[in-house]
């Protein structure tokens, strides 16, 4: 009786503390990634002003985006298995540093680089190229050390603070080019990548202090193989994780389901402002103040993943698509009422995050942890490759059948996907986790 009334007082400090240490990372987390939002959204608004201002032409600035698309596609593919046999801590700070180097020698007074274009082009290229990898080691890097709880809490409440500072970022970039003008508001993303940089250190730190944590990823049956003398073992090639995922049913279903889905999502959220403009007829301005209602609704999205923790993954799913294309629908047929206008892309973005975020999280908790990299850099080129071919060919069909009707074949495809990730059962859930590349104790599991 003693031993129990001894054990009681421990159990109930226990989980205060661990709550305690889950919302200080949570915090750190959304610290980080504001400060990466922030400087993300004045670096893009300050290339494309300085290939605006040397060319005079505002095909530059579509070149300028188009090339940094290209390499992330590029970096999706190649990048991976260097994640997986490196650290990506390592990678991760290295990315800081190189676009803080960047954006110094830009924004510090350099004539030559800020004067021609080609050097502009290159150095968006690289800031694009080096951040996308950045991304990747961070996907790579949370499921290593967080459990899955806090992984679903940290990401769900990312996405609401990344859209939320999507609201922000505009009002902040127009101030500091206002401020700053030409390469000098650079130095301004500098110094937020420096203190995204200092915040990751701190956000590591809160990880590995975490009591009672016990990581995804770290298990013995996930980690790295090595060899006897500690060096890495040869993991699989790109080719045989791409044959892996094609040959496995529950992934290629999960490939298919989730290409068409961010096919319809991404085409939809970059053509809501041409809709809006070509099709409601609304201004510039206006159309533009109406793009905070789908911020809205992704900042309440990700608050829903939040809350909802691992288990609402899959039931995320199923919902958001259709959310998404509900909202969709109802701004191609009743946006003309203001009101409903807003409320169609409220459904909308609360449908978008929500969908976005599990996905993540599903390819996170379930692909092998050693392959992570390889596993998602693969999937994000398809998608990516998928998703620039739609939005070429919505841009072609707006100019030539109009807004509304393209914005109706993609809510009716994304009720479609909602019905196809509805039929994505249980026995699909446990064959992402039951292919080769998975450790047996998992397969087993």
């Amino acid at each position: 009786m003693t031993t129990t009334k001894e054990r009681r007082p421990t159990a109930s400090v226990a989980l205060p503390a661990a709550a305690r240490w889950l919302s200080l990372l949570i915090a750190v987390f959304a610290v980080l990634v504001l400060s990466r939002s922030m400087s993300e959204g004045i670096y893009d608004i300050a290339f494309a002003n300085l290939a605006l201002d040397l060319s005079g032409m505002v095909s530059t600035v579509g070149l300028v985006y188009c090339v940094g698309y290209g390499v992330e596609v590029v970096a999706s593919v190649t990048a991976g298995p260097l994640l997986d046999r490196g650290d990506p801590k390592t990678v991760l700070v290295t990315s800081y540093l190189i676009k803080i180097g960047v954006f110094a020698l830009i924004g510090l007074g350099s004539t030559f680089l800020s004067s021609h274009l080609w050097a502009i082009v290159l150095a968006a290229a690289t800031v694009d190229l080096v951040h996308h990898i950045g991304e990747m080691a961070l996907f790579v890097l949370l499921p290593r050390i967080l459990d899955a709880t806090a992984l679903v809490r940290v990401q769900g409440i990312a996405g609401t603070v990344r859209s939320a500072s999507e609201l922000l970022s505009p009002v902040v970039a127009g101030l500091v080019i206002t401020l700053m003008p030409g390469s000098r508001a650079l130095l301004v993303a500098a110094g937020l990548q420096v203190l995204a940089l200092a915040v990751f250190a701190a956000f590591v730190a809160v990880a590995a202090r975490a009591p009672g944590a016990a990581p995804h990823g770290a298990t013995e049956e996930d980690a790295v193989p090595a060899r006897q003398d500690g060096t890495p073992a040869d993991l699989p090639s790109r080719r045989t994780v791409a044959r892996t995922i094609n040959s496995s049913r529950a992934w290629r279903r999960f490939t298919v389901f989730h290409a068409l889905t961010v096919l319809a999502l991404s085409t939809v959220i970059l053509s809501l402002l041409s809709l809006m403009r070509e099709t409601l007829g609304m201004s510039p301005a206006r159309a533009g103040a109406y793009l905070a209602f789908s911020t809205i609704g992704a900042v309440i999205g990700g608050l829903l993943v939040a809350r909802a923790g691992p288990e609402g993954i899959h039931t995320s799913l199923r919902w958001a698509p259709a959310l998404a294309g509900a909202g969709t629908l109802t701004v191609a047929l009743l946006g003309q009422n203001q009101w409903i206008l807003a409320v169609g892309l409220i459904l909308f973005g609360l449908g978008f995050t929500v969908y976005l975020r599990s996905a993540g999280l599903l390819i996170q908790l379930n692909a092998p942890s050693a392959l992570l990299g390889t596993w998602y850099g693969l999937l994000d080129a398809l998608i990516r490759i998928v998703s620039a071919a739609a939005i070429l060919a919505t841009g072609f069909l707006f100019d030539h059948i109009g807004g509304k009707p393209v914005y109706l074949a993609f809510g009716a495809l994304l009720l479609l996907t909602a019905a196809l990730w509805s039929g994505f059962g249980k026995q699909d859930h446990q064959g992402l986790t039951r292919t080769p590349l998975h450790p047996a104790e998992r397969q087993a599991g």
